[in-house]
């Protein structure tokens, strides 16, 4: 799963493949295809979920405590499947 995250506003959401942006604005983002999507903005920052991760943890939801974890990271600059378009235009 590809999030987007903006450090303006410090929202947090997931794509589609109509262009979504965060609060702000400054954020944006789409699929292309079922693998391959792009975003925009200078305050944009990409976040993978292990979709395998997050259906364990979901599996395993406790009904106290802490809850369950699962994997997230922050997706590298140079990633096949996640590119920032650089002219800050929608395709």
């Amino acid at each position: 799963m590809k999030l987007l995250l903006c450090k303006n506003c410090n929202d947090i959401f997931n794509l589609d493949y109509l262009e979504k942006s965060c609060r702000c604005g400054f954020t944006r983002g789409k699929y292309l295809d079922q693998r391959l999507a792009e975003y925009f903005g200078e305050y944009a920052v990409p976040i993978g979920i292990a979709n395998d991760s997050l259906i364990n943890a979901i599996k395993n939801q406790q009904n106290e405590g802490m809850g369950e974890l699962f994997k997230a990271f922050v997706i590298p600059v140079i990633c096949s499947t996640f590119k920032k378009n650089e002219d800050n235009k929608s395709s």
